[in-house]
């Protein structure tokens, strides 16, 4: 047949699954139903007779049945006719019979008495029977909240595409704010998540992720949804401590980067303080993930991030605390102490079933302290106090909540007599020892990440200060206070 177009202008031919046109989202599964339909009603047209529906494949090639709804049978030997009431009431397209997962085209023409008054193509991509679902986005601030709060200014969140799907997908993930693309990628690098930096003005912004289940989405439209976020200029205190304790040495807050908090507020110039940041201690690239509504810096096997080095005195006592906030994902090493001049000695906490598991351990003697962890599946504030000492090393460890008596830390502190050189550093993560080639692989699947973090800060003082830093972490009365 010769083409005609009508005097009045095209005709506005689109398709619909489960209801929602194919210009907003492009994919259908093997549940899901096509259906023509005309924008404009044509049902008062006389020059329109029918429309003509049928399948291409990638290749161009015609597959399953070319349907003809009319009000008339003019069908002719390969079409299928159906006939309807009226032409502004199509029923459904059927696929074929096991269709294979693919892009497609959806062919419409609208026919006249004698001419193919207009053909419209439209593309989408068919999963057939692989899973897939978009259910929203989430937001996770950093800190501890209990309620969701409108965002302070210059806060860095995460948000992430809640999805499921079969493991065989890659989803591709673009995320919008407002019309702006802002940011693109694959699940598999990391995309489903995204760190958004809060504007410097108050006001509703909206951001938008979208979904497309396959790489291959070229002039199709994926699964949207959006969020709008309120930023305030009202700040929120969710840190375990602030930047104003003179004896806090380090303090990091993971706002989706590796900074000094401290060294960051009091210079305002992360250029000149590269060196307070952690920095990987291998080839790992940082890894964020979400729990419960905040969000951290991944470690675990051969994930390992270094705090800087911090000199000790050889002839006196150096008292040292370390505050920190974390969530286990698994057993394993959850931070280490390493000494420069005295690679002998070291000291490392880890997680064993539900207990932490403090050790100190020479050539001559290995020393652990046991601490149970709460019960469930949430953020641990802990504490650990250390003391370099000439001839000796003391360290005990306290999980907020479950040992605080009389104003003073219940536990007895291990010791280890050991000759401590003029430094030491804390690691993040754990590379295990004496690994043979055989289960390096299993130690990777298994505990890539095992801790996420979501604050740690390390000051030098006094027990008495140490006592005071943790009963406010816990917002327990200090020593000496009444309840």
């Amino acid at each position: 047949m010769e083409f005609n177009l009508p005097s009045t202008g095209t005709y506005r031919v689109n398709m619909q699954i489960n209801g929602i046109p194919l210009d907003e989202c492009s994919f259908a599964g093997i549940n899901d139903k096509i259906q023509p339909f005309f924008e404009e009603s044509v049902s008062k047209d006389p020059d329109v007779t029918g429309l003509l529906v049928f399948l291409r494949d990638s290749r161009g090639e015609i597959t399953g049945n070319r349907i003809l709804y009319g009000l008339s049978d003019y069908s002719e030997q390969n079409e299928i006719f159906v006939q309807v009431r009226d032409l502004d009431n199509i029923p459904v397209f059927p696929l074929p019979d096991r269709l294979p997962a693919g892009r497609y085209t959806v062919v419409s023409q609208v026919m006249g008495a004698k001419n193919i008054l207009q053909r419209t193509e439209k593309h989408f991509y068919y999963l057939g029977n692989t899973f897939f679902a978009y259910d929203g986005i989430n937001i996770h601030l950093p800190g501890v909240t209990k309620n969701l709060q409108p965002v302070p200014r210059g806060m860095v969140v995460m948000l992430e595409a809640k999805m499921d799907f079969d493991d065989h997908l890659d989803p591709y993930i673009i995320w919008y704010n407002g019309r702006r693309k802002i940011s693109e990628g694959s699940f598999s690098d990391g995309a489903g998540n995204l760190l958004w930096k809060a504007p410097d003005q108050s006001g509703f912004f909206n951001l938008r992720a979208e979904i497309f289940p396959v790489r291959e989405a070229e002039d199709l439209t994926g699964y949207q949804k959006e969020i709008s976020l309120l930023v305030s200029s009202r700040t929120a205190d969710v840190h375990l401590v602030t930047e104003d304790i003179s004896q806090l040495a380090n303090w990091y807050i993971f706002e989706g980067n590796l900074n000094d908090s401290k060294s960051m507020s009091s210079a305002g110039n992360f250029a000149a303080n590269i060196d307070r940041a952690l920095k990987p201690a291998f080839n790992n690239s940082p890894k964020w993930l979400p729990a419960n509504g905040t969000y951290g810096l991944a470690t675990g096997f051969e994930n390992i991030f270094a705090l800087p080095g911090v000199t000790v005195s050889g002839n006196r006592a150096d008292t040292w605390q370390a505050l920190f906030r974390f969530m286990p994902l698994n057993d394993g090493g959850i931070l280490s102490v390493s000494f420069r001049h005295s690679p002998n000695i070291s000291m490392t906490l880890s997680k064993e079933g539900q207990n932490l598991v403090l050790t100190l351990a020479s050539p001559s003697r290995i020393v652990s302290q046991i601490c149970s962890l709460p019960s469930g599946d949430s953020f641990v504030t802990a504490g650990i106090s250390f003391s370099v000492l000439p001839g000796l090393l003391s360290a005990k460890i306290n999980v907020i909540g479950s040992v605080f008596e009389s104003g003073e830390l219940a536990v007895l502190p291990l010791t280890l007599e050991s000759n401590i050189g003029d430094e030491f550093q804390i690691l993040l993560g754990f590379m295990p020892e004496n690994i043979s080639s055989d289960n390096e692989a299993d130690y990777r699947d298994r505990y890539s990440f095992n801790v996420l973090w979501d604050e740690f800060a390390l000051f030098n003082t006094p027990p008495a200060g140490i006592i005071s830093a943790i009963a406010f972490a816990a917002q327990l009365p200090a020593a000496g206070q009444p309840e």
